[in-house]
């Protein structure tokens, strides 16, 4: 790929003709690269996270023991939902998930339990995705056809894509029946900045409306090689970016030495191609993308141009490197890189690479250090539910709460490595010995999360941040030009929110 000044990206004419051919391009990177359950999702920076001091710890706890179906609700309870139990017999909920492999049964194995003890009769049937792409493609068949599922698993950026055209209901009656819904003591067991996530504002009708319930999320880190840190002199990961430089430095000077002064920066930072590296360090220097809880981005500021500038004067200094023909997992095993930007989705493939290449260094999840606050950036999807009849809705609703029964939430964290939306599962994974070292670090990191936005238009510019990266780390690239990065990103964004609906 050239990497003159202004990228292919940003030279095409901003129009209908780019958000297609955007869309069309995140369908095929989510293709092939999210067999997994790979995620990204939605912005909350005012979202009260639990502390290390009270809510992480006591959520550590040993939880109440749960039955193992949740308690038949009251029905002798006024309720408003337009249904009753006697509605509910032989009803048929059709859920689009896109997992396969371990995952995909779980998930599937949980609904057909579902099916067969649920006291009013309701059938489950699950459609299953090799990924996120591929559903997206065809939720879209299934709107223009009129032929939708009854409960989607998705992102938030997409669900508000699908509000847009009217595709999705509102939550907010169901969570908070008195008969079906949940108790406040369930709401407040989810973790509250997972829990506002979904909430958007309706303009129409000057209302918030949930647009989902969070099912899992998952982060993106820094992999941090302790032990080879810990040979150079440092005694405990980096705290702030002053920090981090110095043991990127060190790691890169000691590689240079021994490669007899061949691959400037190798041994420090690889630099890889996602958007969380971007929002990473701009999240990290204090920055935001969305600014006072508008629609619309705003990039082009003194924190998002700070972060730009670490990042190339790291590149200057000959700290950090990026090489789009290696597998960071592969160069982080074998003393490469001090440092890799790493979602929870790679610790296995992580550990399985220090076994191959016979390492056994210690290496540790770390937040992006911060002068202002750590931060490890968020992201997962959520269970949606879309519109049809009282009945039936009412049905998908008791499917979206039985996925999210901490007993059975806590089985899926277990098979795909990710954060739990709820308290107690924290509690259930402690009890049942679920102390993997990576991954344990990660849930440490919980009070540093934040969330990548949830705008729909999210999951074009996303990519957007890539390209950003990209002529970035162009050695033709001064640091004078970074504000033109940022301007270019602004006047993009502006484009792509005004056409999308």
């Amino acid at each position: 790929m050239s990497k003159g000044y202004l990228t292919l990206f940003f030279r095409f004419a901003l129009g209908l003709s780019l958000l297609l051919a955007l869309t069309a391009c995140k369908q095929q990177n989510e293709a092939a690269t999210e067999a997994q359950p790979y995620a990204r999702q939605t912005l909350t920076s005012q979202a009260v996270l639990p502390t290390r001091t009270t809510g992480q710890a006591n959520s550590r706890e040993k939880p109440t023991p749960l039955p193992a179906i949740p308690p038949t609700p009251n029905q002798l309870t006024p309720t408003n939902l337009g249904a009753s139990s006697a509605d509910l017999n032989n009803v048929v909920v059709e859920v689009w998930q896109p997992w396969s492999g371990d995952a995909g049964d779980v998930f599937k194995e949980t609904l057909e339990a579902y099916s067969r003890i649920n006291q009013w009769g309701i059938r489950v049937h699950v459609k299953s995705f090799p990924d996120f792409g591929s559903l997206d493609e065809a939720m879209d068949t299934a709107i223009s056809t009129h032929d939708l599922p009854d409960v989607v698993v998705d992102y938030g950026y997409q669900a508000r894509q699908w509000d847009a055209r009217e595709v999705l209901i509102d939550l907010t009656p169901y969570v908070n029946d008195p008969v079906w819904g949940l108790t406040k003591g369930e709401q407040a067991d989810f973790l509250q900045n997972f829990w506002s996530e979904d909430i958007v504002q309706d303009p129409a009708i000057n209302l918030q409306e949930r647009l989902g319930i969070p099912f899992y999320r998952s982060a993106y880190a820094l992999f941090y090689n302790q032990s080879w840190a810990t040979e150079m002199g440092f005694t405990s990961p980096p705290a702030t970016p002053r920090d981090f430089k110095e043991q990127a430095c060190a790691a890169a000077q000691e590689l240079s030495v021994q490669n007899g002064g061949k691959g400037e920066g190798e041994g420090g930072w690889l630099v890889t191609p996602q958007p969380a590296t971007l929002v990473g360090w701009i999240y990290a220097m204090g920055g935001n993308l969305i600014q006072n809880g508008s629609d619309s981005y705003t990039f082009n500021t003194a924190k998002s141009q700070a972060a730009l500038e670490y990042i190339k004067d790291l590149q200057n200094s000959g700290c950090a490197w990026d090489d789009s023909t290696l597998y960071p997992t592969d160069e982080f095993a074998n003393r490469r890189a001090l440092f890799i930007v790493g979602s929870l989705y790679d610790i296995p493939s992580q550990l399985a690479a220090f076994n191959q290449a016979g390492n056994a260094d210690t290496w540790a999840v770390i937040p992006f250090p911060s002068d202002n606050k750590p931060v490890v950036v968020t992201y997962g999807p959520s269970l949606m539910i879309t519109g049809s009849t009282p009945a039936r809705q009412l049905a998908d609703w008791l499917v979206v709460k039985w996925l999210v029964y901490p007993p059975n939430l806590t089985q899926w964290v277990k098979v795909t490595g990710t954060y739990p939306t709820r308290q107690s599962v924290l509690g259930y994974l402690s009890e049942n010995g679920e102390t993997g070292a990576p991954w344990t670090q990660a849930l440490e990191l919980l009070p540093d999360g934040r969330a990548e936005p949830g705008l729909a238009s999210w999951s074009i510019l996303r990519w957007a941040l890539n390209d950003t990266l990209d002529e970035l780390l162009s050695p033709q690239l001064s640091e004078e030009r970074i504000p033109g990065l940022l301007e270019n990103l602004d006047s993009l964004a502006a484009e792509v929110v005004n056409q999308l609906p």
